[in-house]
């Protein structure tokens, strides 16, 4: 990418940055918090600090990933404070603060729960609505960037995968399989749900562990997610979450995603080696339907040519351009 390139990302991204904090936070400086209360707006559901939150932490994780600032410590820092951000915090006795980080609806429960409210013909409260317009802009905005840079159960089913063991241990499973029992799992609780009224989410559910009431069903549901999660990547995000399978469609039409470079490209292999996801075959062969990507960074790192790259068509369209110049 040349100079004039570059100049243009970054002050772009620095100014769309600011928007953005400032749309998010200035509704906090004038909303009337009372703690304990949900509120009903649309928008001031934005003003809960685990939505402003979660805004700063997808924007900085895009930050770090265009500027190629993602190793292996860096993003391991980012998953533990990801952890305790969206996980642990809430416990704290920070008032309102407090009350706004609290998961609930989880992550899951996003997607789960309009549909349980449809099936029992209730209305959808308006702050699962509105939490889940946030995800969609955030992941339409870079690929993954919630799933990746803000879930706090991605991330702790990644921090376990770094645990060592034997290589022939850890496994890619085939996205064809994969993505075939997140759907099947998902039309399963459809069916179930409205001929039932049971929803099969609400026993597989291991945000619940962060509510710390301490469920036998929610505690060995956490505990089987991270014992496979020592073979496997993210195991409950490509195998059952549904919010994972949701996103995974937005990430077909996010802005900033990763991109090769085929004229930079050895051919080295190196990324499809040190990746732990399924993801960089497909991006390597160019096809438009991938598996999942969650901007873990590794990919882009370990590329010794920089030909893969966290950046808008545009840019990658621009940068072809001043090369071909």
């Amino acid at each position: 990418m040349g100079k004039d390139s570059k100049k243009r990302l970054y002050t772009t991204l620095r100014i769309f940055t600011i928007a953005v904090v400032l749309l998010w936070l200035a509704p906090l400086l004038w909303a009337n918090q009372i703690e304990g209360k949900r509120h009903t707006d649309f928008f001031e559901v934005w003003t809960w600090s685990r939505v402003w939150l979660s805004a700063l932490f997808a924007l900085a994780g895009l930050f770090l990933m265009i500027k190629f600032w993602v190793s292996r410590n860096v993003r391991f820092i980012s998953l533990v404070l990801i952890v305790f951000t969206f996980g642990i915090l809430w416990t704290l006795p920070l008032g309102s603060f407090s009350d706004g980080l609290d998961l609930h609806p989880t992550p899951l429960c996003t997607i789960e729960k309009p549909f349980v409210f449809l099936s029992t013909g209730s209305t959808i409260p308006i702050f699962y609505l509105s939490i889940l317009a946030a995800i969609v802009i955030l992941n339409i905005l870079g690929n993954k960037l919630f799933c990746g840079w803000v879930c706090p159960v991605g991330s702790l089913q990644e921090i376990v995968y770094r645990i060592p063991l034997p290589k022939k241990w850890k496994t890619k499973l085939p996205f064809r399989i994969t993505n075939t029992i997140r759907l099947g799992i998902f039309f399963l609780f459809l069916i179930l749900l409205f001929s039932t009224g049971t929803s099969i989410y609400g026993y597989s559910n291991p945000f619940e562990f962060f509510h710390f009431e301490w469920q036998p069903l929610t505690i060995a549901i956490l505990t089987l997610t991270l014992i496979v999660a020592l073979f496997i990547f993210r195991p409950f995000c490509y195998l059952i979450c549904p919010l994972g399978l949701f996103t995974w469609l937005i990430e077909h039409i996010a802005i900033f995603r990763v991109r090769l470079d085929r004229d930079k490209c050895t051919k080295c292999n190196l990324c499809l080696k040190k990746s732990p996801c399924p993801t960089v075959p497909s991006i390597l062969d160019g096809k438009k339907l991938r598996p999942d990507c969650h901007p873990c960074g590794r990919c882009i790192e370990v590329c010794p040519e920089k030909a893969l790259t966290f950046q808008s068509f545009s840019f990658k369209q621009q940068n072809e351009k001043n090369q071909a110049d």
